[in-house]
This record gives C-alpha cells, sequence and structure tokens, in this order.
C-alpha cells in the first residue's frame, strides 16, 4: 500500500514552509519535545496494546502495541514524555522497554502498585531510566489525575506546562481515556497560547481505520491552525493589529512579502497614518479574490469584512469607519481622535483645503471654520454641537485632562456615558 503524498508540490508559494513544518527542526528554535498518553490494555494485562502496523504520512512503517514509542524513533524528539494516570498499564510499557540487566526488584514493586492502582511518581521516576536506553532520549514518565472533574483537568495542564520547555512539542492523541485525548488537544492550545512553545505537530494512530492490516497515522494539524485563526481573530477584535494574520497566511501559501503588507498597515493605522495602511492593505486585498487555501480560507470572509474600511475611496468615510470600529472596542482615544479628523477631512474634501495644514490659518482652521458657519446658519450654536464635543472629548482623551466644561467631565468619568456620547455624536456629525 502505498502512502499518499501529502507534501505540497514546489511549484506551490507555500511548499517550503509547509515541509519545514513537518519535519524541518529548523523552522523553529529550541529542542523538540514529543507527549504521548498511556492507558490501560484493552487485550491482555501481559500484553497491553494490540499490536498494529502503522504507517506514516510520509511512508515508513513500525509494528508496535505501542505508537508513541513509534513515533518518538520516527520523529527523534530530545525529549519524550509519557502520560498516565494510576491505572495506566505502566508495568506492561516498562516490560516493553526494559532490558533483562534491569533491577528485577523495581520492576516488581511496578508491577504491585499498577495492580494495586497505587503508583507514585517517585516509583515513577525510579523506572524511568530503566526504559531511557531503549527510547535514546531523555524520558519522563508523569502521574496524572483521571481528570474527572475540573480541578484535575486544571492539574494536569499545570503539570504539563512545568515538564515541557520552552521550544517545540508534538502530541501523540492516541491512547489513553478519550477523554484525556481531548485535554491533550486544549494542553497544546493552552501551552502555545501561552508563548511557552511552538505546537508542530498533532498525531493519531487511526486504529479503527485499519485496512489490510496497515493503520494510517494521521496528523491533525488543522486543528491547531484553526485554533490559530481564532486566537488571532480575538487578538484583532480586541487590538486591531491586522500582522497577527501575517504568519498563518505564510504557512498556507501566501506569498510573504503580501503578508507582510497586513504587518506594515497594522503599524500605520496604530500611528493614524490612514493613507498608508491603506496603500498597504489595497496591495495585499488582491490575495482575497480567490480562495485561500488551509485554514485560512475558513476565515477569509471575516478577514475580508474586518478590512473593507480600506475599500472606501475618501480618507474622511475611511477615518469615520475605524472611528465606530475602534469605539466598538471602547477604545474611546482612537474613537474621538478618529471621529474629530472625518469631520476635518470632509470638510477640506469639500472646499479644497489641504487636511495636512496645520498653520494658524491653514487648511484645517478654515475647514473648522466653515463647519462653525454652516451649523450656525442652521440655528446650532458651535458649543451644544456634536463637532464641539467630539472635538473636546478628543482633546480630553487625547491628554489625559479633565475638560473644563462640567458636563463633558461628568461624561468621561462614567464608561457608559462617554461610549454612549460618542456613538451619538459621531453619528450626528458624520452619518
Amino acid at each position: 500500500m502505498k502512502p499518499t503524498d501529502t507534501h505540497p508540490s514546489p511549484s506551490h508559494p507555500g511548499a517550503g514552509r509547509r515541509k519545514n513544518r513537518e519535519g524541518n527542526p529548523g523552522q523553529h528554535s529550541g529542542p523538540l519535545q514529543l507527549v504521548t498518553f498511556l492507558g490501560k490494555g484493552r487485550e491482555k494485562n501481559q500484553t497491553g496494546y494490540r499490536t498494529a502496523t502503522y504507517e506514516f504520512p510520509d511512508g515508513p512503517r513500525e509494528e508496535t502495541p505501542f505508537f508513541g514509542l513509534a513515533l518518538a524513533r520516527h520523529l527523534h524528539p530530545d525529549t519524550l514524555i509519557i502520560l498516565g494516570t494510576a491505572g495506566s498499564m505502566w508495568d506492561v510499557l516498562i516490560e516493553h522497554l526494559a532490558t533483562a540487566d534491569d533491577s528485577e526488584e523495581v520492576r516488581m514493586e511496578l508491577m504491585d502498585a499498577v495492580k494495586s492502582a497505587n503508583v507514585t511518581q517517585s516509583l515513577l521516576d525510579r523506572v524511568a531510566p530503566l526504559a531511557e536506553r531503549t527510547v535514546k532520549c531523555p524520558l519522563r514518565l508523569r502521574l496524572i489525575p483521571y481528570a474527572r472533574e475540573d480541578s484535575e483537568q486544571i492539574a494536569i495542564l499545570q503539570d504539563l506546562a512545568q515538564a515541557v520547555e520552552r521550544g517545540r512539542v508534538s502530541f501523540d492523541l492516541t491512547h489513553a481515556f478519550r477523554h484525556l485525548g481531548m485535554l491533550g488537544l486544549v494542553s497544546a492550545f493552552f501551552l502555545e497560547r501561552t508563548g511557552k512553545l511552538k505546537v508542530e505537530g498533532l498525531y493519531y494512530g487511526a486504529l479503527d481505520m485499519t485496512r489490510d492490516g496497515i493503520t494510517p497515522v494521521l496528523r491533525l494539524d488543522g486543528l491547531v491552525s484553526i485554533q490559530r485563526w481564532v486566537a488571532a481573530m480575538d487578538h484583532f477584535d480586541a487590538t486591531g493589529d491586522y500582522g497577527a494574520f501575517a504568519p498563518l497566511l505564510v504557512d498556507d501559501g501566501v506569498p510573504a512579502d503580501l503578508a507582510a503588507c497586513l504587518e506594515a498597515a497594522a503599524f500605520h493605522e496604530r500611528t493614524f497614518n490612514l493613507r498608508d495602511a491603506k496603500r498597504k492593505l489595497q496591495t495585499f486585498l488582491p490575495c482575497l479574490k480567490e480562495p485561500l487555501p488551509g485554514a485560512s480560507g475558513l476565515f477569509q470572509k471575516r478577514l475580508s469584512e474586518r478590512l473593507q474600511w480600506a475599500r472606501e475611496a475618501e480618507l474622511h468615510d475611511n477615518q469615520r469607519t475605524l472611528a465606530y470600529t475602534y469605539l466598538a472596542r471602547r477604545d474611546y482615544v482612537r474613537a474621538a481622535v478618529l471621529a474629530w479628523e472625518a469631520i476635518i477631512t470632509r470638510e477640506c474634501a469639500k472646499n479644497g483645503l489641504d487636511a495636512t495644514d496645520f498653520k494658524v490659518n491653514g487648511g484645517r482652521a478654515e475647514a473648522e471654520e466653515l463647519v462653525k458657519r454652516r451649523l450656525e446658519a442652521h440655528g446650532t450654536r458651535w458649543d451644544e454641537s456634536p463637532h464641539w464635543r467630539l472635538k473636546n472629548l478628543r482633546n480630553a482623551l487625547a491628554h489625559g485632562s479633565p475638560p473644563q466644561n462640567p458636563e463633558l467631565c461628568r461624561v468621561v468619568s462614567d464608561p457608559e456615558r462617554l461610549h454612549e456620547t460618542l456613538e451619538s455624536d459621531i453619528k450626528r456629525a458624520l452619518g
């Protein structure tokens, strides 16, 4: 049975990165650690798991009852971490790995402890050296609870965080209770999200998919990619940082120079340089006209929606849209700044004035005067207008000083009132 080639064609723009991610340790620095689970054998107590012939995506096959050990020989990790409960078949694992010369006394002690479900961490620490010579890398045997309740589930995450080092990690989700496999998946997301390490692979020996005596090894890396996109979307919605998407897009084949436009756009937008931010986004936007590969495709529509402001032609429209966007994030300083900028920029555009002229009698000052005259011509006093409030709220929030107007002081001291006032005034002033 010839395995299907899962690597992308070298002509694909993401081919190099995907190939690197699947086997080249040079992409991410730090040691590679493999985490696997040990359950309770379903065959005989003496033999443990059923022996299977596992076939890896890139071709090799190996016959073994312990998939995690086969995966370790395939990946060559710097450290192998085996997690199991007090009822896991630690004795069968050690008998499988130990040599005849190894201590009979500690092996018999382990067997007795497994029978009585009284395995301790100190005992596992003593037997680990018996197996280390066979696996040919540092081995950590970690006793974990059964994860019956929240406290035990959290304890496993905490223990795993202490067991792994910074660097890279792969997970084997094949054995043990099914809910421990799900917990292993959550552990992978937790460790990567906290910035401790990079998840390189999720592996599953699919015994139920055995055909003609061959059990396929599945890579579930797509789940990691989806989780990374979810995290990036959450980060963007909270901060407006487009740069969070760049490495994920590159991983899925988008040219690095185009993805870098998102990082540059994020910088320019955060410094209120919307012209350059828009220019960078418009360079990237053609990438969204065709379906994106990988997990990026699942989030393509939402990414496009979040970049919609850059498709609007006029700068004051860009500023107005982003004012509402930042208001929704409760970033009131940026909302007020952009709302006032939109008022001035629109007035300058209508009257052929230079919105970048900050002189006393320059384009911006003249635009503000025109707004005042138009409001008063329609019976609205300047100091009672939404435009005036937006300007003064902008000044107060940007400088961190209370407004001189008592009413505005009350507004900036109440978060709900500030939100409602900004929303109402932006709508009245800008539509």
